[in-house]
């Protein structure tokens, strides 16, 4: 029959009715036994007190009378005693109390009746003193019987009710003044008689009842510990009764001998800190706390008798064990528990704080289960997603036939790795890449799938970058492959214009073409020197200077260059924001963005063009959009425009070499990619904000240093500085380059000997090193390079000054040819002026 819960208190209720009606069925048989019990005694003080009464009234009642009642009494009084004799041997059954109950109330009122007789059949109407003696003995009698029968309300009402109540009603019939007196007292000593009865069988009937229940709880007690005894000795779990005050063990059951591996006698004889890991101090805490404090639950670590240390989880609570408080303590073993517990707490903060979004779905694809990474990538709360399904995901960048190969390699018990393109909660798309794996139950049936994402975002730029980096290496290879012959070209076609312009000096229209030309050729050069720092092969000249006083002349140059109908604003900081930078890369950078704004508002109406410089203090947003940035303080240039713009598909190639929007013969596709190569080489970074047809604004993003101020070096004199005699020896392969390079310093007042190579370089000078005042000396040559040369050459002479010259790429081409860093190395094509005092330095130093 199935538990009714809803009944329970209804079923404990009658319980508790039963055990009432059994205490009192029990009571009543122990006032039953009590009636009985003083018949005895009761039925002898009524043969004597019958018999005297008898005998006093011989002389004024009629003897027939006499005679008569005192046989009935007596005979009642027989009975009684029969009927207790019955009762002892019946012992009371508490299954017959009622019967004995009612036979003892029977025989109770008969001998009550007799009395009652009495005033009646033995009043003596002539005697007031026989009258007296009769009530003193009727009173007397009811008096006593209130010992003997105020167990039970029932008999002792009716014994003093029967008894002394007609006397009473015979006094009053009298009508005299005495007899109402005798009868107003016996009626007031009923009264009193009453109420001590009923006071008496209270108390008699709390005395039983406390007396059964205290034999009931011991019965109960003595059940209890039965029960206890026996369930502690056979229970499988371990169970230690310990002494809260010393420790000791007072009590351990069969289980906790296997469990720990010392026997009975052993154990007893042991203290808990002989198992327990923790030392006394900290045990007598924990015991004192389970004590005062009703703490129960307590995981400990316990020694077997083998040495081995096993998890416990203990549940102690206080007992009454021989009238003692001890602790009564349950102990389990949990150590697997515990590895359990352990493992699973790994396994779920290694899912919670992975970085990869982790969903687990069931069969049918609900999600049940996000960890925060989810959440992070996604842009989705856990609460949104529950009970969704991961469709809300989906891009539409994927076809049905992508999802349903998806589905038929999980259904099928299979790993199913792809890449895709997901959306998050923002609209947003992000690529990444997907492994999802079916979750098997005992009976290898799929219950789950787990689903393990990572956002691919920074992958994909980095993938970017290494493009980037190898078309920049592409470029670097091409621009370093032809440099040193351009260069020479340069080299040698500067020198003979500056000889040309000597020579034509009578010729102004001749002498401005020339300078174009020489203007063209250092163009050029600086091409080269762009594409190469583009590509990370040129050399920067890094140092700190003040941005903010460089900006602003910068713009007052090229102001110059940007045609008046064109509104050009600037706004910079009051700050001197100084940076770490190479000025040149800065200026040129700046005139490309310029150039670029100017050629953007060609078509506008009212053409704007804004340039400012402000402090940029980096938040959380900028911080995790370049991860690659240290720091938080920034230099922000900005040059804006609202011009034509620039869409979204151009914006992911405008930083690209030889990428241009321009018509062609307008633009070179270098301009920007320049840009991003010298910011980038500042450890600074360009963002681009643009709307097609509204303007775009170009972000730059430098680096601040700590120092407030900085002086920018003045621009090197322009004047060429001429020579005093001295002789240069001129070492190139190229013939060219060495006779322009040797008209040019014979024209400032230098001698000069020429060597096509190494080895004629070092013959000349082991004749000739007396006189040889400086060796302007090419790096790459046949036969024998310059440095090699110039080894040798410090053989016969180590004081010998000299200055080498290059057309190739320094960082690239010539890194097992460098020099050392004491010498000087000039680029081709060198201004004759930076040459002229180059060399005017070395020979004054």
């Amino acid at each position: 029959m199935a538990f009714e819960w809803g009944r329970y208190p209804e079923m404990v209720k009658s319980e508790e009715v039963a055990d009432m009606s059994h205490l009192q069925a029990a009571i009543k048989a122990e006032q039953v036994s009590l009636l009985f019990k003083a018949m005895a005694s009761s039925s002898i003080a009524t043969t004597i007190n019958a018999s005297i009464l008898t005998l006093m009234l011989w002389d004024v009642i009629r003897h027939d009378y006499l005679i008569a009642w005192l046989a009935v009494l007596l005979f009642i009084t027989l009975g009684r005693l029969l009927h207790s004799h019955y009762f002892q041997r019946d012992q009371a059954k508490v299954q017959n109390s009622q019967r004995w109950e009612i036979s003892f109330l029977a025989g109770t009122t008969l001998a009550a009746l007799s009395w009652g007789c009495a005033s009646l059949l033995l009043f003596a109407d002539q005697s007031v003193v026989h009258q007296v003696f009769l009530a003193f003995v009727v009173g007397g009698m009811c008096a006593g019987a209130i010992t003997s029968l105020s167990p039970q309300k029932l008999p002792i009402l009716i014994y003093l009710s029967l008894s002394l109540l007609p006397l009473s009603l015979r006094f009053v019939m009298e009508a005299t003044p005495m007899a109402y007196a005798m009868g107003f007292m016996l009626f007031l000593f009923w009264i009193i008689l009453v109420i001590s009865s009923l006071r008496i069988h209270h108390q008699i009937t709390q005395n039983i009842s406390l007396r059964l229940e205290s034999q009931h709880q011991k019965d109960e007690l003595e059940k209890s510990e039965g029960r206890f005894r026996e369930l502690f000795e056979n229970n499988k779990c371990v169970e230690l009764v310990i002494d809260p005050d010393t420790g000791a063990i007072i009590a351990a059951n069969r289980a906790a001998e296997l469990f720990y591996g010392y026997s009975q006698d052993q154990l007893m004889s042991m203290s808990i800190s002989a198992i327990n890991s923790l030392s006394s101090e900290e045990i007598a805490v924990e015991m004192q706390h389970a004590k005062s404090e009703g703490r129960s639950h307590f995981i400990f670590k316990h020694r077997l008798a083998s040495g081995e240390v096993k998890d416990v989880e203990v549940y102690s609570g206080p007992l009454h064990w021989n009238g003692e408080q001890v602790l009564y303590s349950i102990i389990h073993d949990i150590t697997a528990r515990i590895k359990a517990e352990d493992q699973l707490r790994k396994l779920s903060q290694a899912i919670e704080q992975a970085g990869e979004s982790i969903i687990i779905t069931d069969r049918e694809g609900i999600i049940e289960y996000v960890n925060p990474a989810f959440s992070i990538i996604t842009g989705h709360t856990a609460e949104e997603v529950m009970g969704e399904s991961p469709r809300l995901l989906k891009s539409g960048r994927q076809s049905s036939e992508f999802y349903d190969e998806l589905w038929q390699t999980i259904l099928s018990g299979e790993v199913w790795k792809r890449s895709l393109i997901e959306r998050r909660k923002d609209g947003s798309l992000y690529p990444a890449s997907m492994s999802i794996a079916p979750i098997f139950n005992e009976a290898h049936e799929i219950t789950h799938f787990v689903g393990i994402q990572q956002d691919m975002s920074d992958h994909e730029e980095l993938e970017n970058k290494f493009r980037q980096a190898q078309k920049m290496e592409a470029i670097g290879t091409l621009v370093g492959g032809i440099a040193h012959d351009f260069n020479n070209m340069l080299g040698g076609m500067t020198g003979n214009l500056y000889l040309a312009k000597k020579r034509m000096v009578d010729f102004p229209d001749v002498v401005h073409r020339l300078e174009v030309v020489e203007s063209l050729s250092y163009r050029a050069s600086d091409m080269i020197k762009q594409l190469l720092m583009f590509a990370r092969k040129g050399v920067l000249e890094m140092r700190p200077f003040g941005l903010t006083s460089f900006i602003k002349e910068v713009s007052k140059i090229n102001e110059v260059s940007i045609p008046e109908n064109i509104s050009f604003k600037t706004r910079f900081c009051l700050e001197e924001l100084v940076v770490n930078g190479d000025a040149t890369q800065l200026h040129q950078a700046l005139i490309n963005l310029l150039n670029n704004a100017r050629d953007a508002v060609a078509s506008v109406a009212e053409p704007q063009v804004s340039l400012s410089l402000d402090e940029f203090e980096a938040d959380a947003e900028f911080s995790h959009l370049h991860p690659s940035m240290s720091g938080t303080r920034f230099a922000r240039l900005t040059v804006s425009d609202n011009g034509c713009g620039i869409s979204k598909e151009q914006q992911e190639h405008i930083f690209e070499p030889f990428y241009t929007s321009k018509e062609v013969g307008t633009g070179t596709g270098l301009g920007l990619a320049m840009v991003y190569g010298a910011i980038e080489s500042h450890g600074g970074i360009v963002e681009v904000e643009s709307t097609p047809g509204e303007g775009s604004s170009f972000y730059i993003y430098l680096p601040l240093l700590e120092e407030k101020q900085s002086v920018i070096s003045p621009e090197d004199c322009d004047a060429i500085i001429s020579g005093q005699g001295e002789t240069i020896l001129v070492v190139d392969d190229n013939a060219d380059i060495r006779m322009s390079t040797k008209e040019v310093l014979e024209s400032i007042g230098y001698n000069v000997l020429e060597a096509s190579d190494g080895l004629e370089a070092v013959e000349i000078f082991s004749t000739s090193h007396r006189v040889i005042s400086c060796v302007l000396m090419d790096v790459v040559m046949p036969r024998l390079g310059g440095v090699k040369a110039v080894e040798r050459m410090c053989g016969i002479d180590p004081d010998v000054k000299v200055i080498f010259t290059t057309g190739y790429d320094k960082e690239d081409a010539l890194k097992g040819e460098m020099p050392s860093s004491d010498y000087l190395i000039l680029s081709k094509p060198c201004h004759i002026e930076m040459l002229s005092r180059v060399i005017r330095e070395q020979l004054d130093a």
